[in-house]
């Protein structure tokens, strides 16, 4: 009894102690950071902060050009608070975009402070790899914003950022769904046994005949897991699509779906998916925006007196991009407009996969303007 009661008293006086230390190290931060704004309250302040999951690097850059770093929580409320605490005007809160996603965002966009989420591969990098660190990288943020030279991406609100993980859980599981096919086909390939046709198309029988092939018993449990496996994968499809075509028949996107999916070729899913990862198409103003947004848009590169070559890259929203991709071949199939587009692309670039590339990009177009204009597509608008 008497060691258990010193050990507590131990851990007692520790805690304490870890406290203590905490809150003067706070005072200490606060009273230093008072001292650094002195004399520049009437200045524009810039404030870039490396976001993790345990803690906030803050670094707040003063119109001189220096800067002063602090830890702060991991929670968008301590940040909120330290900087209402600062006499100055603050400029801009920059962060990168990552899996923390955008509640610092969102937080700071209610306190009414000026907030650029910036995408990681649109931040300026240096040629040459040097030393990088949490606090070197809110200093990076901060001086970058104070330049202007962070382009901000367009964060979504609570409800359509939910939406898009459910639109993304379904892809994921379609994904999981053709690997697990996959492997039932490397299975049968490593036993040495025939695929049987119905794998061509996956008919409703399958199971049954593949469980009807010739092998050892244990070879036989294990093709049986990976049956189990696709059961499932198809099962948690179902339940997904059925709430995704719940969600979609909200008054805010029944109007936009049934737009979409007058265009010839453009079914559900894609209609589903493009609606949702726009979320709001009305905030592009051009129509190359939404093409570089969808990884559509060539990027062309020239030197000195070489004719300049354009391709895509594998950027931007790269589900929706092969779906459009997809849609545009069922488009040209059904629409003789498409039709007539794509024979003149295929002339001139002699390479079916650009014409198509350059088919889907004028099918992203069109399902833009038909969500801004609110209306039925005619083939005559193009």
């Amino acid at each position: 009894k008497n060691t258990m009661l010193a050990i507590l008293v131990t851990l007692k006086c520790a805690a304490s102690g870890y406290r203590t230390r905490e809150a003067n190290m706070a005072k200490k931060s606060l009273t230093g950071t008072e001292h650094f704004v002195a004399g520049y309250e009437s200045h524009t302040f810039y404030v870039g902060v490396d976001v993790h999951k345990r803690s906030y690097h803050v670094a707040v850059r003063r119109a001189d050009g220096r800067a002063i770093t602090l830890v702060t929580p991991a929670a968008p409320e301590s940040v909120v608070e330290f900087l209402h605490n600062l006499p100055v005007r603050i400029g801009a809160v920059a962060y990168e975009s990552g899996p923390t996603g955008f509640s610092l965002a969102r937080a700071l966009k209610k306190a009414a402070i000026p907030v650029i989420v910036a995408a990681p591969s649109k931040i300026p990098r240096a040629v040459t790899p040097g030393a990088k660190c949490d606090r070197l990288d809110c200093l990076k943020l901060a001086d970058y914003a104070a330049k202007g030279m962070l382009k901000p991406i367009a964060v979504p609100t609570a409800e359509e950022e939910a939406r898009r993980t459910l639109l993304r859980r379904r892809h994921a599981v379609v994904d999981s769904a053709r690997r697990c096919k996959q492997r039932i086909k490397g299975h049968l390939l490593f036993l040495g046994i025939e695929e049987p046709k119905e794998l061509t198309n996956w008919h409703s029988d399958v199971a049954e005949v593949l469980l009807g092939l010739p092998m050892d018993p244990a070879a036989l449990m294990t093709l049986e897991s990976y049956l189990r496996e696709l059961a499932f994968h198809k099962e948690e499809l179902r339940r997904l699509e059925l709430q995704l075509k719940s969600l979609v028949k909200s008054k805010e996107l029944a109007k936009r779906m049934a737009c979409l999916q007058s265009v010839p070729g453009v079914g559900a899913t894609v209609a589903t998916t493009f609606a949702m990862e726009l979320f709001r198409p009305d905030r592009f103003t051009r129509a190359e925006e939404v093409a570089s947004y969808l990884g559509l848009a060539p990027v062309v590169r020239q030197s000195g007196n070489k004719s300049p070559s354009g391709r895509l890259v594998p950027v931007g929203q790269t589900r929706l991009r092969s779906l459009l991709i997809e849609a545009a071949w069922m488009w040209r199939s059904r629409d003789r407009y498409a039709e007539n587009l794509y024979h003149r692309l295929l002339g001139k670039t002699g390479v079916a996969q650009k014409a198509i590339a350059a088919v889907a990009r004028r099918l992203a177009i069109i399902l833009w303007r038909l969500c801004i204009e609110q209306r039925m597509y005619r083939t005559s608008m193009a």
